[in-house]
């Protein structure tokens, strides 16, 4: 397609309303990202949801194992072997002193502990004092042995010393039951000033009850964190909260707390962007978390990938002390009756203690992923601007080309955010591109198509009868090729006309005429067709074509010459079906101009024509009608000959044509160079010296030329024609300063 054809009105104005298509979904998606539209925006959001999680299963990210992050499970064997669950606390005082001593740097219990146990020492003394007259002397003093017996079987206390003795990190609940706050909360998190963080502006997760920490075990701990999970809106846990907030004051989970812990951070400072969070900034490291205080819990794999150990197998010794050295270890349970399993992206029942495991490996070792966020003012301002410029860009493309581009560009997004996450550990959300992308490609398609429909029937009503088949499908399938509107292009036209067809016709009844007509136009147009030209008009026994419209043709010039060669060559054949209809044979002439000219929709308001005019349009005509003067089938001007090298040319004269100021030379073309035959050749190169002859103004060598032309070519009435000239030149020369121009006077 030529440049031009894009910057055509009606290519221009077909393209505003595809910009305009493109500008309405930009617009409608951004409000979809600032207003949340029902609808749109769950369909966009589960997108997300299944992009995201493809990416993750993929499981292409590198998994790095340092800081070494391991997970104690109170598996079913656990269970089996030390008893049913809850265990005596000082059974987990017993693993987390085994944990110590196997070189754990630091503990984390993925386990609420709200209540104290029941002493059952004092439970017993209890009782007894209710049976206090039925004891006998002796067994009255069971009581007070009890009471002394109580702090040594007093396991709340034994899980105390416990955490008091080591690094441990101990979990609590937030939940939004305003009826329950059992146990305590830690102190909130603080910044470097020692001031208490609160969530203000922020739209961080906000809760109304908790089950908190027995105090007991809270005093004796190093840290506390929540054990909270959020999980999106179809109910997969893809993203971990590293704050929380309750009474406004801000507070760590669980993975958050182990991490500080093991950093051995005191303080923490929020990294905010207007009001919106984007990162959590705590000594050296940084976490990069979405505006609801929340990371990508970064999945390396399915269940297990990390190391799992069994609490019942740490109890008991039956592991290398080795294997834990310098680790950090999570405590929780993968019983499913525990409900501490979730759905994940990589799992249906992923281990809660997994996940917080993941979230503090992630951390601690910085191999966390940034998500972009498309709600912020950055985001909506870079959306429009892809928006924007795939709409521009698809508006230059055809139907075939747009689809093409639009899976390419669907394709290249993916492979990008695919390559992002693994080797630049960020994560953009595509699913607003992708649906902004396949709703403009399905709207400007559909308008495409549908003005292509349109176009189809103009085409084909315009077209139908004056081009070829396979001219209207070039049409179809490029539309800008050809404008409706006058248009200036450099172009061939061709005259061609039935000689003496008044004379004919008069012998010939009005019914005959028509047949006659029919029977002419009807291969003629074919040649026309054949060589990839357009019928311009029928006017009585004339017909007009030409070339280089509404298709551009760089060859026009050298399709219409071999066009009226060819119906040179096939009128015998014409006249012999006319004489089996009955019909008079006929002789044509044929004029061929090139040049300038315009093209277009022409007419009233009541009829209109796709035609051409012009001085090159008229100078054709006139060509056409010199044949007779020349005795010649075709005629072509000096524009039709320039350039046409392959073409064997006679030259007919220098001539100038009324209404016309300058001299133009006329040619006959005899055929293709190897066509035209040696005795032909030999008579045109002595026609052409006796031309020279003549031009020269020698007029004896000129006459004596042109003499042995006529006496050897008797039928050929140009050497009789230059024969007559050089006599009457001889008797009056020309003017001194004769060019050889030959005026014609008639129209």
């Amino acid at each position: 397609m030529k440049k031009e054809h894009y910057f055509s009105p009606k290519a221009m104005k077909s393209k505003w309303t595809q910009i305009l298509l493109g500008f309405f979904w930009v617009s409608l998606i951004f409000l979809a990202d600032v207003i949340q539209i029902p609808l749109l925006s769950s369909f966009i959001t589960q997108l997300d949801y299944r992009t995201y999680d493809q990416v993750v299963q993929l499981n292409w990210r590198p998994h790095q194992t340092i800081p070494r992050v391991v997970i104690i499970d109170i598996d079913d064997k656990s269970v089996q072997q030390e008893g049913r669950w809850p265990w005596p606390r000082d059974k987990m005082a017993d693993l987390i002193n085994k944990l110590k001593q196997n070189g754990v740097v630091t503990i984390a219990t993925d386990i609420v502990m709200a209540e104290a146990e029941v002493n059952y020492a004092i439970g017993l003394k209890n009782e007894l004092n209710k049976l206090i007259l039925q004891l006998s002397p002796e067994q009255k003093q069971l009581p007070n042995l009890l009471e002394q017996i109580a702090p040594k079987v007093d396991n709340d206390r034994i899980l105390a010393q416990a955490l008091m003795d080591h690094n441990v990190v101990l979990g609590f609940l937030f939940h939004n039951d305003k009826q329950i706050r059992k146990g305590v909360l830690p102190l909130p998190l603080t910044n470097p000033e020692g001031k208490q963080l609160c969530r203000a502006h922020l739209p961080l997760y906000q809760f109304s009850g908790y089950n908190g920490c027995l105090p007991l075990f809270l005093n004796a701990s190093t840290q506390a964190g929540a054990v909270t999970n959020v999980p999106d809106l179809d109910g997969t846990i893809r993203h971990g909260l590293m704050l929380a907030s309750y009474d406004n004051k801000l507070y760590p989970t669980l993975a958050f707390a182990t991490a500080m812990n093991y950093l051995m951070a005191q303080h923490i400072s929020l990294k905010t962007h207007g009001q919106q969070l984007y990162g959590i900034q705590m000594g050296n490291v940084f976490i990069p978390t979405n505006s609801h205080g929340q990371i990508l819990i970064p999945f390396w794999g399915q269940i297990g990938a990390q190391n799992y150990y069994s609490a019942t197998d740490i109890i008991r010794g039956k592991i290398n002390a080795d294997e834990l050295q310098g680790a950090i270890a999570i405590i929780g349970s993968t019983i499913i009756l525990l409900a501490d399993l979730h759905q994940s992206p990589v799992a249906q029942l992923f281990p809660g203690v997994e996940m917080v495991g993941n979230m503090v490996q992630g951390i601690v070792g910085q191999q966390l992923v940034s998500e972009f966020d498309w709600n912020t003012n950055t985001g909506r301002v870079y959306l429009v601007l892809l928006g924007l410029v795939f709409t521009f860009l698809i508006s230059f493309l055809s139907v075939s080309r747009m689809l093409i581009f639009a899976v390419m560009c669907i394709i290249a997004i993916r492979v990008l955010s695919i390559y992002l996450f693994v080797a630049k550990s960020v994560y953009i959300p595509i699913a607003l591109m992708l649906t902004l992308i396949v709703l403009i490609t399905i709207t400007n398609y559909a308008y495409l198509f549908i003005i292509e429909r349109r176009q189809k029937r103009k085409i084909n009503q315009l077209f139908g009868q004056y081009v070829p088949e396979d001219y209207v499908k070039e049409l179809i399938e490029s539309p800008d090729q050809y404008s409706m509107e006058g248009q200036e292009r450099n172009m061939t036209v061709l005259f061609s006309d039935i000689r003496n067809f008044t004379g004919v016709s008069e012998t010939l009844d009005a019914s005959a005429v028509k047949r006659l007509l029919n029977t002419f136009f009807t291969p003629i147009t074919e040649i026309i067709f054949s060589f990839r030209g357009t019928i311009d008009k029928y006017v009585g026994d004339m017909i007009v074509a030409f070339w280089g419209a509404p298709i551009h043709d760089e060859e026009h010039a050298s399709h219409a010459i071999v066009c009226a060669l060819t119906i040179a060559k096939q009128l015998p054949e014409i006249n012999v079906t006319m004489q089996e209809k009955d019909l008079p044979k006929v002789n044509i002439g044929i004029g061929l101009a090139t040049g300038m000219m315009n093209v277009g929709d022409m007419g009233s308001e009541f009829r209109r024509a796709y035609t051409v005019i012009g001085d090159t349009v008229n100078l054709a005509s006139r060509l056409q009608d010199l044949t007779k003067f020349y005795q010649v089938t075709i005629l072509v001007s000096d524009g039709t000959r320039a350039g046409q090298d392959h073409f064997v040319w006679r030259v007919i004269d220098k001539i100038t044509v009324k209404g016309r100021k300058s001299g133009l030379i006329i040619y006959q073309p005899l055929g293709a160079v190897g066509e035209v035959s040696e005795e032909v050749l030999t008579e045109l190169e002595e026609y052409h010296r006796a031309l020279d002859e003549y031009s020269a103004q020698n007029w004896s060598s000129a006459e004596k030329k042109f003499t042995a032309l006529k006496t050897k070519f008797p039928n050929v009435y140009l050497y009789q024609m230059y024969h007559e000239r050089i006599k009457a030149f001889m008797e009056t020369p020309p003017p001194e300063h004769w060019d050889g121009v030959y005026m014609h006077q008639h129209k």
